[in-house]
Parts: C-alpha cells; sequence; structure tokens
C-alpha cells in the first residue's frame, strides 16, 4: 500500500532519470512502443494534467463525471460553467450539495449527471474521500465504484489526473481505444478488455504507453 510520499517519490522517479529507464522498458517489450517512442523520445507525458482546471481528487471526479459520454469541448465548456457557480471557480463538496438538479441540468447537465455529482459532494462531504491517496491504485479503485455513476473509466481516469499514478491505463477511453486500433493496425477498434491485454506488457509504465498512444492521435 502506498502512503501519499511514496506516491510522490514514485512519480518524481518516473518524471527524471525513471522516465528514461521507463522509456527503454516499454521499447524492449513492445515494438509498436519502440515506433512511437523514438517519434517522440522526449515526449512529456504528463504535461496534459497541468493544463487542467482541476484540483484534487473530488475536482478531478467531478471533472471526469462531466465528461461521460460526450465530446471534450462539450465537457470543457459544461465544466467551465459549473465552476463559475462556485467562490474563486473552485468545487465545493458541501456548496454542492445545496446547489439543485435543476440548476445543475440548467448549466449542461442531464439530470442523470446532475444526480451523480451530487452524491459524490455528499460523500465527500462525510469523508469517503479521505485517504484514498493512501491507496494503492486497485484499493482507490474498488472505493471509488462504489460510488453512484462511478465506473471504472470515470475512477481510473480521475486518480491519474488527482495523483499523476505511473500505472494507470484508462482502457474504456474512446480516445485511446481508436489510438490502439491505428498503431497496431487493428481492422476494428478494440474492446476495453483487448485494450488491456494488449498493455499488460507495459506494465508497470502503462500511464506512459498510454501518453504516447494519446499523443500519435494528436500528431497523426
Amino acid at each position: 500500500m502506498l502512503s501519499e510520499s511514496a506516491i510522490a517519490i514514485t512519480i518524481d522517479d518516473e518524471n527524471g532519470g525513471g522516465l528514461d529507464r521507463a522509456r527503454a522498458v516499454l521499447r524492449e517489450c513492445d515494438p509498436v512502443m519502440r515506433v512511437l517512442i523514438d517519434a517522440k523520445p522526449e515526449l512529456d507525458y504528463d504535461a496534459w494534467r497541468r493544463t487542467l482546471p482541476v484540483e484534487g481528487l473530488f475536482e478531478a471526479l467531478l471533472f471526469q463525471i462531466v465528461g461521460q459520454q460526450i465530446s471534450v469541448s462539450a465537457a470543457n465548456a459544461i465544466y467551465a460553467r459549473l465552476r463559475a457557480l462556485f467562490a474563486d471557480n473552485r468545487p465545493d463538496p458541501k456548496r454542492l450539495t445545496e446547489i439543485s438538479v435543476d440548476s445543475l441540468r440548467g448549466i449542461g447537465l442531464s439530470a442523470r449527471k446532475a444526480e451523480y455529482a451530487k452524491d459524490l459532494a455528499e460523500r465527500a462531504t462525510q469523508g469517503e474521500l479521505d485517504g484514498i491517496a493512501n491507496l494503492s491504485h486497485e484499493e482507490a479503485r474498488a472505493i471509488l465504484v462504489s460510488f453512484r455513476g462511478i465506473g471504472a473509466w470515470t475512477a481510473d481516469g480521475a486518480l491519474l489526473i488527482a495523483f499523476g499514478l505511473p500505472d494507470v491505463l484508462v482502457s474504456g477511453d474512446l480516445v485511446l481505444r481508436k489510438a490502439v486500433q491505428r498503431a497496431y493496425g487493428l481492422a476494428e477498434m478494440p474492446s476495453e478488455r483487448e485494450v488491456e491485454a494488449i498493455g499488460e506488457c507495459w506494465r508497470p509504465h502503462r500511464s506512459l504507453a498510454a501518453g504516447y498512444l494519446f499523443e500519435s492521435m494528436v500528431s497523426a
């Protein structure tokens, strides 16, 4: 089980000399990864997290709920309107419990997502997110998927955004699945399970591997 400081050390190691070692491991285990890495050997795969208007796990989960099954541009627009409901544009769990479902629908959330957001806020005010930073990825995910409206995609994405863990593969992400199809020359888009199978050899650097796959779609 990782403590918060241990998580920080892991991330710092991978962002330092450990990142070169991680690239070497991926190049050795997977010829497709070798091609992607050689095309951009100095890729800052973690840079996207720093561009997000999100701080901490609660906001990361809220951001992921907003983004479920809609385009990135639509999710960003709705999340910006959601942030505007709070002081300093920082979503607060207690304040969110006081906002009506109708008000949340008025900024673009579906009724179901509004209910998910309010349930998340209620559970956060009760302390159910406390200590998750001290858990392993698997333990943290198991807790989060017990919340209403939070499945593996939402949980993994939020954990990656909030903590930058080095071995998270958001295998259900549509863009990632398209990237795997393109990079591996597959006739059809792979399922979430197929992406996980392909990515087994990337452990314990699946976040870095996913970063290269996402980048391959940006530069396509």
